[in-house]
C-alpha cells in the first residue's frame, strides 16, 4: 500500500484540530471538558482534549490509522514539545536530530525543534494514543535551570535555537508517570482548583522525565562509563521486571558488577539503594491497580508475591502511609465528589 503524503497544515484544518505544538493567548484552562472527534479519509479517526494554559498546552489524542501516512511540518514552532506515547507505533524524523526516534507504546521523549521540520510515519491499522504536552521555550528555560550538565547542554541549545532531544533513544515511561497522566485525565475538579491541579501535576511529570534525562548524563566518581551504563541498564530492566522475585547476586549477574559495586554505584548514581527503588516500583505499581482495578486486595497482594495479605497491607501503610482499603476509598470519594 503506497504511503500517503500529508501536510500538517492541512491536518490542523480538519475541524479546527488543534496544533498540539503551538501555543494560544486564551484564558487559562480553556479546554474540552470531553473528547471531541474529527474524520478525514487521508488522516483517519481523531479524537482529542485539548487543554490550554499560559505557556503550557496539553493535549490528550487518540488516532485511528487507516492508511499508511506520512504528515509532514515545516513552519517555525518557538515550543518544547513533550510525549508520551501511551499505545501505537509513529516513527519520526526531526530536522537537525540526527537520529530518527520510534516512538513505541509506554515511551517518552522531550523534542525541541525550532525550525519545525519533522516527518511523522504511521502504519494502516495503528490505533495510537499520545500524551502531548508544549510549553514555551522561555517558560521551559526558567523551569529546568542550570544546574547539572543535562540541563546545562538543554539552556545552551535553547539559546542558541538549536535543536535536540532529551535523549537519543526514547526513555520508558515508569510507574509513576503512568499514575500521573492518569490523574491528569480523570481529574473532575472545576474552575481554579481544576487548573492547578492539572498544571501542578504536568509539571510533576516534567520534572520526573528530566530527572530521567539527568540520570543517562550523570556519573558517579567511583564507576567508570561502561559500569555507569551497566547500571543505567539495570534501572531499566528493573522497571519493566519489578514483579519478578530479585537477589542481590541475581542483579550483580544481569549488569555483569559485583555486589559491592552494584549496591554502592546504584546508591552513587540515583540517590536510593537497588531494594529500596524496587519496592517503590512495587508500591507505585500497587496503588495504580487499587485506583483502576476491580481486583481485591488479596488479588493484588497475590499479583505482588505476597504469600499473606496482611504482609502487603502492613509493606504498603508503611510506604503510602494509608492501608490499602484506605487508599481505594479516599481516590474513590475524591473522584466521584462523595465526602
Amino acid at each position: 500500500m503506497a504511503t500517503t503524503l500529508i501536510n500538517s497544515a492541512d491536518v490542523f484544518n480538519i475541524d479546527s484540530f488543534p496544533n498540539p505544538q503551538l501555543l494560544r493567548p486564551r484564558t487559562a484552562g480553556v479546554g474540552e471538558s470531553e473528547f471531541s472527534t474529527c474524520y478525514n479519509t487521508a488522516v483517519g479517526t481523531l479524537k482529542f482534549k485539548s487543554l490550554l494554559f499560559p505557556d503550557m498546552h496539553v493535549m490528550n489524542l487518540h488516532w485511528q490509522v487507516d492508511r499508511d501516512v506520512s504528515i509532514v511540518e515545516n513552519s517555525r514552532a518557538d515550543t518544547v514539545n513533550i510525549n508520551f506515547q501511551m499505545s501505537g507505533h509513529m516513527n519520526t524524523r526531526f530536522t537537525g536530530i540526527r537520529s530518527e526516534l520510534a516512538m513505541k507504546p509506554r515511551k517518552h521523549n522531550l523534542i525541541f525543534s525550532p525550525e519545525g521540520g519533522f516527518q511523522n510515519g504511521v502504519k494502516s491499522g495503528e490505533q495510537v494514543e499520545m500524551f502531548h504536552i508544549s510549553m514555551g521555550k522561555r517558560y521551559f528555560s526558567d523551569l529546568i535551570g542550570c544546574d547539572d550538565y543535562w540541563s546545562e547542554c538543554a539552556q545552551n541549545n535553547l539559546l542558541k535555537d538549536r535543536p535536540f532531544a532529551g535523549k537519543d533513544v526514547n526513555p520508558d515511561l515508569t510507574p509513576h508517570m503512568h499514575k500521573l497522566i492518569r490523574d491528569i485525565k480523570q481529574c473532575h475538579e472545576s474552575g481554579a482548583m481544576r487548573n492547578l491541579l492539572i498544571q501542578s501535576k504536568v509539571l510533576e511529570l516534567l520534572a520526573l522525565q528530566i530527572g530521567q534525562m539527568q540520570d543517562s548524563r550523570s556519573g558517579s566518581p567511583g564507576l567508570s562509563v561502561a559500569e555507569t551504563g551497566r547500571l543505567h541498564e539495570l534501572k531499566n530492566y528493573m522497571e519493566s521486571h519489578f514483579l519478578e522475585d530479585f537477589s542481590l547476586p541475581h542483579l550483580s549477574r544481569i549488569c555483569l558488577l559485583n555486589d559491592f559495586k552494584l549496591k554502592k554505584g546504584f546508591k552513587e548514581l540515583f540517590g536510593t539503594t537497588v531494594f529500596a527503588y524496587l519496592r517503590k516500583l512495587r508500591m507505585d505499581f500497587a496503588g495504580n491497580l487499587l485506583l483502576d482495578s476491580l481486583k481485591s486486595i488479596e488479588d493484588i497482594s497475590e499479583i505482588l508475591g505476597y504469600e499473606h495479605p496482611q504482609h502487603f497491607s502492613t509493606a504498603f501503610k508503611r510506604y503510602h502511609g494509608t492501608t490499602p482499603s484506605d487508599f481505594r476509598s479516599f481516590a474513590t470519594c475524591r473522584y466521584t465528589g462523595r465526602r
